[in-house]
């Protein structure tokens, strides 16, 4: 993201107009491992850094790093909580919440980031993940069962619409809890998640889908039986990178193994790490998989 000096501007005067220069250092160090002030400014470590300077030199490390959006979510933790038991004003806050709102991003507060605001120009990484930096995702797969069959029965057009249908689905259950659709390859895709209670929401948006699937079933499919589809929902760690296609992961490749092998038709399947973390009513929902001792199912059913 291209910082503009009119942000790094206001930045630099919160920095200078509301923390020690010993502050300022502990915080940085929170966003950049063993920041060193001395060093980045090149002063000598007996002579102490001017306020204004270790402001300045900061920022622009933040900056170029494309770190400044977590610096400044560290200022609005440290404001609110305070730190080491005092509180902590930071001035011109709201001023640098509406600058970077204006760049398209917005303040979740129930998960301390910034993230991108509005319904257009959504990206894989939030408009906030580093190229090549290793996260802890919650994954959603889903891939639509029969699609050989599919493509030789009905015409071409026709199927392409009817998966194209599931997509847009599966798109706006997955954005309205802050996930993003990583991968789509006509027949099924993947959706990540990473905010807040991110298995949860996963969870939930698998089994909004098949509740959308019987909807769609219902009143929307155009072909002579029922569409059918296979959910799984893993947690672990993956890189980000823009190209899909060049991530390597034992979490994407666990995640398959789960959808294609162990997922039935019209049925959610959640490894260990996802059902521990669900909570207790969520997981009444679900029942083992007898052939799989350690992951669970969920179907849907009526009473």
């Amino acid at each position: 993201m291209k910082v503009p000096g009119r942000l790094q501007n206001f930045l630099t005067q919160a920095l200078g107009q509301s923390l020690t220069v010993e502050l300022m250092e502990k915080l940085a160090g929170r966003v950049i491992p063993n920041y060193d002030l001395h060093r980045q400014t090149g002063f000598p470590p007996q002579i102490p850094v001017p306020q204004r300077d270790a402001a300045q030199v900061i920022v622009r490390d933040m900056a170029r790093q494309g770190q400044l959006l977590r610096f400044t979510e560290v200022l609005i933790e440290v404001e609110r909580d305070g730190i080491m038991g005092r509180s902590v004003a930071v001035r011109f806050l709201p001023r640098l919440i509406s600058e970077i709102g204006a760049l398209g991003f917005v303040y979740k507060e129930e998960y301390g980031q910034f993230v991108e605001g509005g319904e257009k120009g959504r990206t894989r990484g939030w408009g906030v993940l580093q190229e090549g930096w290793t996260y802890e995702f919650s994954f959603l797969r889903m891939d639509i069962a029969g699609n050989s069959r599919l493509v030789r029965k009905y015409p071409k057009a026709e199927v392409l619409k009817a998966y194209a249908d599931l997509r847009e689905l599966l798109a706006g259950i997955v954005e309205r809890r802050d996930g993003r659709i990583w991968h789509w390859e006509g027949d099924g895709g993947i959706a990540a998640f990473l905010f807040g209670a991110k298995n949860v929401q996963a969870v939930l948006a698998g089994m909004e889908m098949l509740l959308e699937m019987f909807m769609y079933n219902l009143f929307r499919c155009t072909f002579s039986g029922d569409l059918h589809v296979r959910l799984a929902v893993h947690t672990g760690p993956c890189a980000f990178l823009g190209n899909f296609k060049e991530i390597r992961s034992d979490t994407l490749r666990r995640l398959e193994t789960l959808e294609s092998r162990c997922a039935a038709p019209d049925s959610l399947i959640v490894s260990p790490g996802v059902y521990s973390d669900m909570g207790t009513k969520l997981e009444t929902f679900f029942r083992p998989v007898s052939e799989h001792n350690s992951l669970y199912q969920y179907t849907l059913g009526w009473e």
